[in-house]
């Protein structure tokens, strides 16, 4: 069997190494390379000398190769090209919600909502600007670990000593609190309103005879009542979901929710 394809060593230094033909490893399969050495200049003059037309990516969007729409691999040129295709709005908006939501950019250092902000509402840029905050101070927290505790290849090439262990455990809870003092301020832009609490004072009026005070919480727990928020939501499920992605909740604390009843 013979399997065919178009790849030529001008792509790419990889392909720039293959060959003519080679035999697969398994199998009784040969790879067929038969355009390697043709320019891309010879590649377009084949096609039009054939009379066919070339694929739309490149007649009509000007990109400079067919692949996804927008893909881990495309260029700058190419990327924005696809964004600047009617239909690919939607798809340009959801993986730009990615990108907030997770706060990684698409490309390593290359944020494609940069591409086409014009595309996005103010909300989804707001986003994206804290986004990228929280990435440069994740990446702050990540260059801390030393070289040699870093993943390569066959990683963990030795078994991580205890302290190692609680060092990376201690970057992992760092860069965790990240996402969630971000969960934080989204609340307070949706309007929560959040304080953090000062030292209690307990306040007792026996028949409204004499006003009496006494420092320190009437109720106790184990854990410290670190601060407080007013939340808006539909219902209690909602509420739960809404705070257990906040900072308290996610460092091993604990968060009540209180629902605020109307009187009738």
């Amino acid at each position: 069997m013979v399997n065919v394809t178009g790849i030529r060593r001008q792509e790419s230094a990889a392909r720039a190494k293959a060959t003519i033909y080679s035999h697969a490893k398994t199998g009784n399969l040969i790879d067929w390379r038969p355009i390697l050495e043709w320019t891309e200049q010879e590649v377009f003059s084949a096609i039009n000398a054939s009379g066919m037309a070339c694929h739309p990516a490149y007649r009509c969007f000007g990109m400079s190769r067919v692949s996804c729409r927008f893909c881990i691999m495309s260029s700058l040129p190419d990327l924005a090209a696809a964004a600047r295709q009617p239909e690919a709005a939607p798809l340009y908006r959801r993986m730009v919600t990615l990108e907030a939501d997770s706060g990684f950019a698409f490309q390593g250092g290359r944020w494609l909502g940069d591409i086409a902000p014009d595309l996005l509402d103010a909300d989804l840029r707001d986003r994206l600007a804290r986004a990228k905050e929280i990435a440069a101070i994740r990446s702050s927290i990540e260059a801390t670990i030393p070289k040699n505790m870093l993943y390569v290849k066959g990683w963990p090439t030795r078994p991580l000593t205890d302290e190692e262990a609680v060092f990376l455990a201690g970057i992992r809870q760092k860069i965790t609190a990240l996402k969630a003092h971000a969960h934080d301020a989204t609340l307070q832009k949706d309007g929560a309103l959040m304080g953090i609490a000062g030292a209690p004072v307990q306040v007792r009026n026996p028949d409204a005879a004499q006003v009496e005070t006494a420092n320190g919480p009437f109720m106790t727990s184990s854990l410290p009542v670190a601060g407080f928020a007013i939340i808006e939501a539909a219902d209690l499920a909602e509420a739960i979901d809404m705070v257990s992605r906040t900072p308290c909740a996610v460092a091993h604390g604990v968060v009540e929710v209180w629902p605020l009843e109307q009187p009738s």
